[in-house]
């Protein structure tokens, strides 16, 4: 599975690849609220320190979310239309 390491203002996070049990609950979000599914995404696959960032994520910067969101988009292969990412 894809993981990516980045820091963001001096914290480390890193970002994991999602399992299909953690995705497809989530898919039903994606056509009804696709803000709540991101979030419930990225509050899954956002790590810290080894866990999940969770809640936490409520409390980061926005423009620290966007660089992550980009990096959740990428592993998840959920930005790339091409059948081979």
């Amino acid at each position: 599975m894809k993981t990516k390491e980045l820091e963001v203002n001096g914290t480390k996070y890193m970002v994991k690849e999602p399992t299909v049990g953690l995705l497809f609950p989530l898919m039903k979000l994606m056509e009804t609220d696709p803000q709540a599914f991101q979030l419930e995404l990225a509050k899954a696959v956002i790590h810290v320190n080894g866990k999940p960032i969770g809640d936490g994520l409520m409390e980061v910067g926005m423009s620290d979310y966007l660089k992550l969101i980009n990096e959740v988009v990428g592993v998840s292969g959920l930005g790339d239309s091409s059948p081979n990412a």
